[in-house]
């Protein structure tokens, strides 16, 4: 795995440099000799060698969410200053290094909907450059990456789940279909969604939704079952 990429003025590395960090970090997971008794954490690792190049230097620095934030941007990635924050907090005042990434996703992931579906738009960006670091193991082929990756991503449920039977075909494809594909996906990304559930006879009240948008689809859903009961909700959708 990658050491911290810090340089000595505590910075953000640029844009070339971060993606090529990246890059290497996707090739050194992908050439691990284990790496196919890895398929149930393939997402989050995949994933932290992403985004560790930008994590790495800025807990170092005790750099802001913001400068995370902008770090992404350097790689085409958007993350919200919430979900950056979530990924941070565990990470802050220590030396870390790209498994203490992929550790906090292993637990984000299946519990945080709004940290499960950044992250997987942060995957469909760059999948292509996940298949490219994976073809390099000659070990590897397109056929265990595409069932390998949906695999992963049911077992981080929510988003994920949802886009998981995807995967087996659409890392079948040419890099020319896969990157059409690809900006399909981003620009009709999943519809987002928020959900209040009750079940086994539990109560729920006083619950309010707001959520903002632009383009595309929002949906907001209550369901009750089981004999229990939903009240006093509030949905509030502002679409700009």
């Amino acid at each position: 795995m990658m050491t911290n990429p810090t340089n000595n003025s505590g910075g953000m590395p640029s844009a070339p440099e971060l993606k090529e960090q990246s890059r290497k970090g996707l090739r050194e997971f992908f050439q691990q000799r284990s790496i196919k008794n890895l398929v149930n954490v393939l997402v989050p690792s995949a994933l932290a060698a992403i985004l560790f190049p930008v994590f790495g230097p800025a807990v170092a620095g005790g750099a802001a969410a913001v400068a995370i934030q902008n770090g992404m941007n350097l790689l085409g990635i958007s993350l919200s200053a919430d979900t950056i924050g979530k990924i941070l907090k565990p990470l802050e005042g220590r030396q870390i290094d790209e498994s203490d990434v992929q550790t906090v996703l292993q637990d984000l992931l299946p519990i945080d909907k709004q940290v499960n579906d950044e992250a997987a738009k942060a995957l469909v960006t760059v999948v292509p450059e996940v298949k490219e670091a994976a073809m390099m193991n000659p070990k590897i082929d397109a056929a265990w990456l595409g069932a390998s990756l949906e695999a992963s991503l049911k077992d981080q449920g929510w988003i994920m789940g949802k886009i998981a039977p995807q995967f087996r075909d659409f890392i079948q494809l040419d890099r020319a279909a896969l990157d059409a594909v690809r900006s399909r996906l981003l620009a009709d990304w999943p519809q987002i969604s928020q959900e209040v559930i009750a079940s086994g006879g539990s109560q729920v009240s006083h619950i309010e939704q707001n959520m903002e948008g632009r383009g595309g689809h929002i949906n907001q859903r209550v369901a009750a079952s089981d004999q229990s009961t939903i009240q006093d909700v509030r949905q509030n959708t502002n679409l700009t």
